[in-house]
C-alpha cells in the first residue's frame, strides 16, 4: 500500500510539472508573436481603415490604387475612369466612418457615376478613436433623433459621461486634431492622384460623418471644384460654423455645395435647418436636394444619387462655375 501511494504521488508531481512547462511555453509563444502585430505600420495611423483593404485588391485589381500617406503609410483607393467622354470631371468619394472603399452604396455608385461621364475614386475610412465618438454622442441633444438605434454614435447624456468628457477635454482635442489631419492627408493624396491623371476639375463627396471631413479639408484646398454631402452628419460644434465657413470661401462668394439628404424624418428636418441658416447668412453656391434614401445607404440608392450628382456637376460646368 505504501509503495502504491508513493507511485501515485510521483505520477501527480510529474503531471503537474509537465502542465506547468506547457503553459510556460505557450506564454513564451504568445510573447514572441506579439511584436509582429505591433510592427504593422498600418496600426500606427489613426486613419487606417483596418477594414480588409488587402481583400479588395484581388477583387478589383484593375481599380486598386495605393495612396502614399508619407509617415502614415498608405491607403487604398478604388478608381474607375469615365465611361463616357469627354469627362465631366473627377470625384473623390470618402466613405462614412467604419466603411471600406466598396461598402454599402460605394461600389454601385462608383460604376453609376462612371457611366455618367465622371472619373471616380472611392476611399474607405476607419472609425475615429472611441473617445471622439463618445463625446460626439454625449453632446447630441436628446430627443432629436427619430432614427435612434440605427447609428452607434447616438445616445443621451448622463452626469458621469459629461464629467468624463470634461476631464478628458485636452487629450480629446489632440485626438480630434490628429484624426482630422489624417483624413486631410488621405484627401490630399487622392486629389493629387486624380490631378496627375489629367483631371483638372476634381470634386469631393463625403458620406455621413465624412461630409464634415471633406468640408473641413476643402475650406483650405485650392484644388477642389465642388463639395457634395450625401446623407450628411455634422458634430454640433461644426454644424454651427458651417454658414461662416462656406461664406468665407472664395472671397465671400461662397463655394459650390450640393446637399443630398433624406427626404423624411430627422434628415429632412436637419436639411431644412441647414438651408435656412445658409439663407440667413446669404451663402451663395449652396444647393439642397432632398432625395429618397435608405438608412443606411444601400446599393439600390446609387442610381438616384448618381443622377443628382452628375446633373448638378454638369450644370455647374456648363455655367462656368
Amino acid at each position: 500500500m505504501v509503495l502504491k501511494a508513493i507511485r501515485l504521488l510521483c505520477l501527480f508531481l510529474i503531471s503537474g510539472w509537465l502542465n506547468a512547462a506547457v503553459a510556460q511555453d505557450g506564454a513564451k509563444g504568445g510573447e514572441e508573436a506579439e511584436p509582429a502585430t505591433k510592427a504593422n505600420p498600418a496600426s500606427r495611423s489613426g486613419f487606417s481603415t483596418g477594414l480588409g483593404e488587402w481583400a479588395l485588391v484581388p477583387r478589383y485589381p484593375e481599380q486598386a490604387v495605393w495612396l502614399d500617406l508619407d509617415d502614415e503609410g498608405r491607403a487604398l483607393g478604388l478608381f474607375l475612369p469615365e465611361y463616357v467622354t469627354p469627362a465631366t470631371g473627377a470625384l473623390l468619394i470618402l466613405a462614412d466612418e467604419g466603411q471600406t472603399a466598396d461598402e454599402g452604396v460605394l461600389g454601385s455608385l462608383r460604376v453609376a457615376l462612371a457611366e455618367r461621364g465622371l472619373a471616380v475614386m472611392t476611399v474607405g475610412l476607419g472609425l475615429p478613436p472611441e473617445a471622439i465618438r463618445r463625446h460626439r454622442m454625449d453632446v447630441m441633444a436628446p430627443g432629436l433623433d427619430d432614427d435612434a438605434g440605427q447609428n452607434p454614435d447616438q445616445g443621451g447624456n448622463t452626469p458621469d459621461s459629461v464629467m468624463i468628457d470634461v476631464a478628458e477635454e485636452p487629450p480629446l482635442d489632440d485626438l480630434t486634431a490628429d484624426f482630422r489631419n489624417s483624413v486631410r492627408t488621405i484627401l490630399s493624396a487622392g486629389v493629387a492622384v486624380l490631378q496627375q491623371r489629367g483631371y483638372e476639375r476634381v470634386g469631393v463627396l463625403g458620406i455621413g460623418w465624412s461630409a464634415d471631413y471633406v468640408t473641413d479639408w476643402a475650406a483650405d484646398a485650392a484644388a477642389v471644384s465642388a463639395v457634395v454631402w450625401l446623407a450628411p452628419r455634422f458634430p454640433a460644434r461644426q454644424a454651427v460654423t458651417l454658414p461662416s465657413l462656406l461664406k468665407e470661401r472664395n472671397g465671400g462668394q461662397g463655394w459650390p455645395v450640393l446637399d443630398l439628404h433624406g427626404s423624411g424624418g430627422r434628415s429632412g428636418t436637419e436639411g431644412q435647418a441647414r438651408a435656412a441658416a445658409f439663407a440667413r447668412a446669404d451663402v451663395a453656391g449652396y444647393d439642397r436636394q432632398p432625395v429618397a434614401l435608405n438608412r443606411p445607404l444601400r446599393a439600390e440608392d446609387a442610381m438616384r444619387v448618381a443622377s443628382r450628382v452628375s446633373a448638378w456637376l454638369k450644370n455647374r460646368s456648363a455655367s462656368g462655375d
